[in-house]
């Protein structure tokens, strides 16, 4: 059977919101690692309902057709924001054929949904396994950077004005977190507590969100006005050995992390597409990367995506449990 520990669960989408701060554009100071770490709290909670309808037995068939469609239309777009932002962060991180132009760009990412297509066929049990040893080579490199920056970090980087405010960030960071949608499929596959399996997963990136911004904060801060992906960044300035730069291990670390992003919106994307669309028997994990990819190339930028999430993402975790709920109420009215 698919079923998964939460702490594969909590490896899996850990690595699409670490692609995501890899990929995080514009300005950061010390008040958006809080504003990222308090708005996972907040989600918290926000999952919570969804959690206890499934350690009650509940699931996403259980829920309307339309519910089911909004969540496919969160994963499918998130995952074409992932694309878009893979190709825009192609500036700053060198990848071949990234500047042939758009041709480039989807032979990159026609590899890259080759790849997932791949890991995805193997079902969501070994995605999650495999997901487990790229999280902890995700988790070495963050350590690198970090040990690094204890090193070579300037306070007065830290201590630099703050030209934003917390309720600003607290929305960025919601924007960020497109991957609710996946989340919401893939808890339904996990052993146990579906809300231990949610309040680990929620703790863990609060905490990762918060040092992994405070970080690039203490390293890159002196270059933030001129830095477009300011994580990148700091992860490209470290250099905790004095003879060998980390740049080798955060590529390989990106690459990988690039790949399993997109293979677990895919995975998610097939689920719902199986129980959405019933007719739709076969080639729905390839349809699936085809839309993504189309959608990274038509969205203008990453945080034109982000935006689009600040609100749909919430708002799509929060409906299904309401829909159920609604429908079980009637059955039980209905049956009485």
């Amino acid at each position: 059977m698919n079923r998964i520990s939460r702490y594969q669960l909590a490896a899996l989408l850990l690595i699409g919101d670490a692609f995501v701060l890899f990929c995080l554009p514009g300005r950061i100071c010390v008040m958006t690692a809080a504003g990222f770490a308090a708005g996972s709290i907040l989600q918290l909670f926000i999952a919570l309902p969804l959690a206890r309808l499934y350690d009650r037995g509940f699931t996403l068939t259980d829920s309307g057709r339309a519910v089911r469609l909004g969540l496919l239309a969160c994963v499918l777009l998130w995952g074409g924001t992932m694309f878009a932002m893979l190709w825009q962060t192609s500036s700053v991180i060198y990848i071949p054929y990234e500047d042939s132009g758009t041709w480039g760009r989807f032979l990159v990412g026609g590899l890259i949904a080759a790849v997932c297509i791949y890991i995805s066929s193997s079902g969501i049990k070994a995605l999650a396994r495999s997901g487990a040893i790229a999280a902890g080579l995700g988790a070495l490199c963050v350590m690198t950077v970090v040990v690094s920056a204890s090193v070579q970090s300037d306070l007065n980087n830290i201590l630099r004005p703050v030209r934003s405010d917390l309720p600003a960030e607290l929305i960025r960071g919601f924007g960020a977190s497109g991957g609710l949608g996946s989340f919401a499929v893939l808890m339904s596959f996990t052993e146990g507590s579906k809300v231990r399996g949610a309040a680990l997963y929620f703790a863990c990136k609060g905490l990762l969100s918060g040092v992994v911004l405070f970080t690039a904060v203490a390293v890159a801060g002196g270059i933030m006005e001129v830095a477009d992906f300011p994580v990148t960044a700091a992860a490209q300035l470290s250099q905790p050995f004095p003879v060998q730069r980390t740049d080798s291990l955060f590529m390989v670390v990106f690459s990988v992390f690039a790949v399993f992003s997109a293979a677990v919106q895919a995975s998610a994307a097939e689920y719902l597409m199986a129980r959405t669309i019933p007719q739709l028997k076969r080639f729905r994990c390839t349809l699936a990367l085809i839309i993504m990819v189309s959608a990274g190339a038509a969205i203008d930028s990453a945080e034109a995506g982000m935006r689009l999430f600040a609100a749909a993402a919430p708002a799509a975790l929060l409906a299904a449990p309401a829909e159920m709920l609604v429908r079980g109420g009637l059955r039980k009215r209905n049956e009485a």
